[in-house]
């Protein structure tokens, strides 16, 4: 929805996280929601986007999207944010990207102490002594460059990690990149025998972007 996100205004967000416990999956589409009936529509045409009604209506506007991977374009390094988190009864003591402080930290920049090995950060986290993904990339959308900037947010490792992954390449262009944003889907059973499923998203394929006066395109 539009928001000041930092500096920026944000036309949409797009959400692709949810679990399903002890029923069939339904078709895996991405939420997004939006104070524009203009982007809901325009979306809704270029991704087959059916109305959610529960939250539609005044000044929101929802709308599920049917698309396996949505192209989108990241300006620049600062918009990939693979940031972990940790709250408490305090509120938040800890956020990093995994090597360093981030703001609003006093310590910002300074190493954080999380473990490297990946396997180490998630036992972290589940017994609360380590932070979790807050993830966020901030995009356009390829099809439609001109409707704004769009954000995804999501608390699964899987997300932060290929955010991890990408930002060393952004961070080693000086311009735009396009990327891809693809739905993943894990199951498994619990201990009980119970079927569970964790939709959510994952960014890849980062490819350099050039621009013209004609606008953007892949480089060469």
């Amino acid at each position: 929805m539009a928001q000041m996100h930092g500096r920026e205004k944000l036309v949409g967000q797009i959400t692709a996280e949810e679990w399903r416990t002890g029923r069939p999956a339904a078709r895996r589409s991405w939420l997004l929601t939006t104070k524009s009936k203009e982007v809901a529509e325009r979306v809704s045409e270029l991704y087959q986007g059916d109305v959610v009604c529960a939250a539609s209506g005044g000044d929101l506007y929802a709308r599920k999207l049917h698309a396996a991977g949505i192209a989108v374009i990241v300006a620049g390094v600062a918009n990939v944010r693979p940031r972990l988190a940790l709250d408490n009864e305090r509120g938040l003591v800890h956020a990093c990207d995994g090597s360093k402080y981030l703001p609003p930290m006093l310590d910002e920049g300074a190493p954080c102490g999380c473990p490297d090995n990946p396997f180490e950060r998630r036992a972290a986290a589940r017994s609360g002594a380590g932070p979790r993904p807050d993830a966020c990339l901030v995009f356009s959308l390829a099809a439609a460059p001109g409707l704004g900037e769009f954000s995804v947010r999501s608390s699964a490792w899987q997300f932060y990690e290929s955010l991890e992954s990408v930002s060393h390449e952004v961070g080693r262009t000086a311009g735009p990149m396009q990327m891809e944003l693809v739905l993943r889907e894990q199951s498994l059973a619990t201990r009980s025998g119970l079927d569970v499923s964790f939709t959510y998203p994952e960014v890849h394929s980062a490819r350099c972007l050039s621009v013209t006066k004609a606008g953007l395109h892949l480089a060469a």
